[in-house]
C-alpha cells in the first residue's frame, strides 16, 4: 500500500475473467462502485489500482475514517446463515481462546517482572505482544459475525504478523545461546555440586574458623608464655645485675683477698685487699703468677693445686701455704681455688679466695709452745708424784754399787788377792750403774724441753718402759700390772716423749682410780692391738670405782678434774697428744666394774672411726 498527493490502494486479485462472485447476500453493496472505480489491465485482466481521493495533509486521517468508516460489507454471521449454534461454538471458541491468549501476556509479563534476572527478557515481551495480538484477532472474528469491520481485522491481522515475524527473527538469533543454556538436570547436577561445594565451602569455613581459633588459643598460650618468659629473663637479668653488682661490692670491699687466675696462671685481675696483701699493684700482679711469689718450699704444693683445678679435679681442701710480698716480708695465707669454671660464664678465670692468716699462724705458734710448756709442766707434775719411786729406783742400784764396791775392797786386802771374786763385784757394779744410768735417762727424757720430733716408734716398747718407770709406784698402791700386747705391732711415726706420757698418765690415773678399792683385787691392764681399720689401739683399764656418767663427756675438758688435788689438765693434754697425731682418746665403762680409757693411733693418714 503506497501513499502519495494521491493515494492508490494497490490489490493483488484474481484475474477478472475468473472472478467468482459469492452470492448475492455476501456481496458488499459497495462493490460496484468498487469494480466502477478500479483500474483494470488489459493484459493481464488483473484490477491495479483502487484510486481514493487523499489529497493534501488528511492522509492519515483519511485512511483511519477509510478504515473506521461504515462499509457496506455483510457481517460475517451471514456467512453462518446466522445459525445460532454454530456462531455460539464460534463466539465460545475465540472468546476461550482470546482469554487464554490474553491470560498468557498476563503471566508472562508478571513472569518477567518477578524474575529480572531472565536471559533474554525481550523474548518473553515480544512472545507476549504476539500472543495478545492473536487473543484480539480472536476477538475480532467474534466482533466480525455482527459488524463488517474488515479493514480493522485486516490491520490487527498485519500487526499480528509483524510482530509474529519479529518473534520469530529474534528467538532464532538467540536460539545459539538458548541452547547453550544449561538443563534442568545441568542445572541440577550443577545445584547438587554447588550445594557440595557450600558444604565444602562451610566446612572449610568451620575448619577455618576452628583452626583459626586453635591459633588464636595457641597464640594467646605463646605470648603469655613469652610474657612469662620475658618476666623471668628480666627477673633472671635484674637478680644477674644485682649478683654482679654484690659480686663486684664484694670483691671490691672484702676484707680477704680475692684474685681471678688465667688460664696462664696469671693474676687477671685481684682486690684492694689482695693487692694490700702481698704489696703489689693491679697492673704488676698481672704479670706475675702464685707460682712467683709463693715460697721456695711451697712451690710443689701450689703447682699441684693448679694442675688440680686444670684438670677439673675437686679441690676439697685449702692450701696453705707462704707468700713473698714485694717488701721481702713471709707471709702465710690460706688459698680456697674453685674448680675450672664454664667457659661460657664470662669470667676471665678461676676465682680464688686467699686470706692471710700469719697472725692465725703466729697464734698458732704460740698455742703449741704454751701446749709445750704445759705439757712438760705436766709432766714435771707427774715426776713428782713419781719422786719416791725415781728415788728407790735410783737407790737400789747405787746401794749395790756400794755394797759391790766394799766387798772389792775386802776381796783385794786378802792374800793373796781373790781375783775373780773381784772381778764378779766389778761386773755387778758395771750393771748397777748402767741401771742407775737407764732410770736417769728415761726421767731425763721426760722432763727436758724439746721439740717434739716425730720418729719411727714401737707401742709396745714405749709401753713397756712407762709399766718400768711407775712400777714402783703400782707396788706400793698394791697394783697388780696385767699386759697383753701384740708381738707384731707396726711402727709409726710419732714423738715417743709424748706417747710415754699419755701412757704415763692413763696408768697414773688408774692407780688413783683403784686407791679407794678394798673389797677386789687392784687390777690394772693394759693392752695393744691392731683393728681391721689399720688403727693401733692402746687399751688401760683399771679396777677402780669406774666412771661418773654425769661427767662422761667433759673429762677432756680442760681444768676438769674429779681429784680432790687434780689440776685438770692431765687428760686435756693427752686428747691434744693424740690428736695431733691424728688419733682418737675415748673412754667407757670397765666390765664388770673400773674404766677403760682406750687411744687409737693410725698407721697411715688418719684414724678411720
Amino acid at each position: 500500500m503506497t501513499f502519495s498527493n494521491r493515494c492508490f490502494v494497490s490489490v493483488e486479485l484474481m484475474p477478472v475473467n475468473k472472478w467468482v462472485l459469492p452470492p448475492v447476500r455476501c456481496v458488499p453493496s459497495s462493490f460496484q462502485s468498487f469494480r466502477k472505480n478500479a483500474t483494470v489491465d488489459a493484459n493481464s485482466g488483473f484490477i491495479w489500482r483502487v484510486p481514493i481521493d487523499t489529497e493534501g495533509s488528511d492522509v492519515m486521517s483519511s485512511f483511519l475514517s477509510w478504515l473506521f468508516s461504515p462499509q457496506e460489507y455483510m457481517p460475517h454471521g451471514m456467512c453462518f446463515l446466522w445459525q445460532p449454534e454454530l456462531i455460539a461454538l464460534h463466539v465460545t471458541s475465540d472468546t476461550a481462546i482470546a482469554v487464554a491468549y490474553y491470560s498468557i501476556p498476563i503471566a508472562l509479563s508478571y513472569f518477567v517482572w518477578k524474575r529480572r534476572d531472565l536471559a533474554f527478557p525481550g523474548i518473553f515481551v515480544l512472545t507476549s505482544l504476539f500472543i495478545l495480538a492473536c487473543g484480539t484477532t480472536h476477538i475480532m472474528g467474534v466482533w466480525t459475525l455482527w459488524f463488517p469491520d474488515y479493514r480493522l481485522d485486516g490491520g490487527i491481522k498485519a500487526i499480528t504478523a509483524l510482530l509474529s515475524i519479529g518473534t520469530a527473527i529474534a528467538i532464532w538469533r538467540v536460539m545459539p545461546q538458548a541452547l547453550a543454556l544449561p538443563s534442568t538436570a545441568q542445572l541440577e547436577r550443577a545445584n547438587k555440586l554447588l550445594g557440595s561445594e557450600i558444604d565444602q565451602r562451610q566446612r572449610a569455613e568451620a575448619a577455618l574458623q576452628e583452626a583459626n581459633a586453635e591459633l588464636e588459643r595457641r597464640v594467646a598460650a605463646r605470648t603469655a608464655e613469652l610474657e612469662d618468659e620475658v618476666t623471668r629473663r628480666r627477673r633472671a637479668e635484674a637478680i644477674l645485675r644485682a649478683s654482679e653488682e654484690r659480686w663486684r661490692s664484694m670483691f671490691e670491699a672484702s676484707a680477704v683477698g680475692i684474685a681471678v687466675i688465667d688460664q696462664q696462671h696469671h693474676f687477671a685481675g685481684a682486690n684492694e685487699a689482695f693487692q694490700k696483701m702481698v704489696g703489689y699493684s693491679a697492673e704488676e700482679l698481672q704479670s706475675l703468677g702464685p707460682l712467683e711469689i709463693t715460697h721456695q718450699e711451697d712451690r710443689e704444693a701450689t703447682q699441684e693445686m693448679l694442675d688440680d683445678v686444670r684438670g677439673a679435679m675437686r679441690q676439697d681442701h685449702p692450701l696453705e701455704e707462704r707468700y713473698h710480698r714485694k717488701d721481702g716480708e713471709v707471709i702465710w695465707v690460706r688459698v680456697s681455688i674453685a674448680r675450672a669454671l664454664d667457659p661460657r660464664s664470662g669470667l676471665p678465670g678461676t676465682p680464688a679466695v686467699i686470706e692471710d692468716i700469719t697472725e692465725r699462724k703466729r697464734a698458732e705458734t704460740a698455742w703449741h709452745d704454751a701446749r709445750d710448756a704445759l705439757s712438760r709442766a705436766t709432766r714435771l707434775t707427774t715426776m713428782g708424784e713419781l719422786s719416791a719411786s725415781i728415788a728407790h729406783e735410783i737407790n737400789q742400784p747405787l746401794a749395790a754399787i756400794i755394797n759391790n764396791g766394799n766387798a772389792c775392797k775386802r776381796f783385794l786386802a786378802t792374800s793373796p788377792p781373790d781375783l775373780e771374786e773381784v772381778k764378779d763385784a766389778i761386773d755387778e757394779v758395771v750393771r748397777d750403774g748402767q741401771r742407775a744410768s737407764d732410770v736417769l735417762r728415761r726421767i731425763r727424757a721426760m722432763l727436758k724441753s724439746v721439740t717434739p720430733e716425730r720418729t719411727q716408734v714401737d707401742i709396745n716398747q714405749e709401753i713397756a718402759e712407762v709399766l718400768e718407770l711407775a712400777r714402783h709406784e703400782l707396788q706400793r698402791h698394791s697394783v697388780s700390772v696385767q699386759t697383753d700386747l701384740h708381738p707384731d705391732l707396726p711402727a709409726i711415726p710419732a714423738d715417743r716423749v709424748q706417747l710415754q706420757q699419755v701412757v704415763l698418765n692413763l696408768v697414773m690415773n688408774g692407780i688413783d682410780a683403784m686407791r679407794p678399792i678394798t673389797d677386789h683385787s687392784r687390777v690394772l691392764t693394759v693392752r695393744s692391738l691392731l683393728d681391721d681399720r689399720h688403727n693401733i689401739i692402746v687399751n688401760v683399764a683399771d679396777s677402780g670405782v669406774g666412771l661418773d656418767l654425769a661427767n662422761r663427756d667433759r673429762i677432756f675438758e680442760t681444768f676438769f678434774t674429779t681429784k680432790a688435788e687434780g689440776m685438770g689438765m692431765g687428760l686435756a693434754i693427752s686428747n691434744s697428744i693424740i690428736q695431733a697425731h691424728h688419733g682418737r682418746l675415748w673412754a667407757e665403762p670397765g666390765s664388770p666394774f673400773g674404766a677403760v680409757f682406750s687411744f687409737a693411733l693410725p698407721l697411715v693418714g688418719r684414724v678411720s672411726p
